[in-house]
């Protein structure tokens, strides 16, 4: 009696055990291991960037400075300076949404500047003008070890 008991229990573990190790059949172009998830995820990204690029509002930003040929830098997202050209700068295309851009115009022997551009999305261009200021001289600095 004990040992059909002891059979029994083995043929239902076996049972169980045989069960549980059964897969769903695949479906026709399914390819196993791909996370859902991600593909959604992936699928989310590229509508947001396809919005942004063909969606968005933008407009174009011209840079002039006396005198000509400073260095044109935008400060990105990453906190990273990006030199998009020189003046006269060709046109530089921003946000047309009212989200303001931070641009930094340089010269050697200039003091550079910094200036916010926005613009809205009825704006047909931004012209930005600046008149860079010469640095002192290093003879006309006032050095003293005495205070």
């Amino acid at each position: 009696m004990t040992v059909i008991r002891l059979s029994l229990l083995a043929a239902l573990a076996f049972c169980f055990a045989g069960c549980a190790s059964q897969v769903r059949p695949a479906k026709t172009g399914d390819v196993g291991g791909i996370d859902r998830t991600q593909q959604r995820a992936m699928q989310a990204e590229l509508y947001a960037r396809d919005a942004y690029e063909n969606m968005t509002p933008k407009t174009v930003v011209r840079f002039v400075s006396n005198p000509p040929g400073a260095e044109v830098e935008w400060y990105n997202d990453d906190g990273l300076w990006v030199t998009v050209g020189s003046t006269p700068s060709r046109e530089v295309v921003i946000e047309a949404t009212g989200k303001p851009e931070l641009f930094r115009i340089s010269l050697p022997g200039y003091l550079p500047q910094t200036r916010w551009v926005a613009a809205t999305p009825s704006a047909k261009g931004v012209l930005v003008e600046l008149s860079l200021q010469r640095e002192l001289p290093a003879d006309r600095f006032i050095l003293s070890e005495s205070r």
